[in-house]
């Protein structure tokens, strides 16, 4: 594919990006006042940001290769491996 056309499809992705988190804060104060008015109780265990989300998911993960690696890196680091 043509140089070009790879940069426009990344920089398109990041736009779609962009245009989301965008709606998502103008569009928070309408979704506070209707659940107030409706009465639907926000969900806390979800997080509310695709960085959340995806913080979330990490921390539940915690398999042997995950140990592993978390350990490489600490000791890559010079930290004392986490107990």
């Amino acid at each position: 594919m043509n140089k070009h056309f790879e940069d426009a499809w990344y920089y398109l992705g990041r736009a779609v990006d962009h245009l989301r988190i965008g709606l998502e804060e103008e569009l928070a104060p309408l979704e506070a006042a209707a659940r107030e008015r409706f009465g639907w109780e926000e969900d806390e265990d979800e997080p509310r940001t695709r960085l959340d989300r995806v913080k979330t998911e990490f921390e539940r993960v915690d398999t042997e290769p995950v140990r592993k690696a978390r350990e490489r890196i600490d000791q890559y680091r010079g930290r004392p491996p986490a107990e």
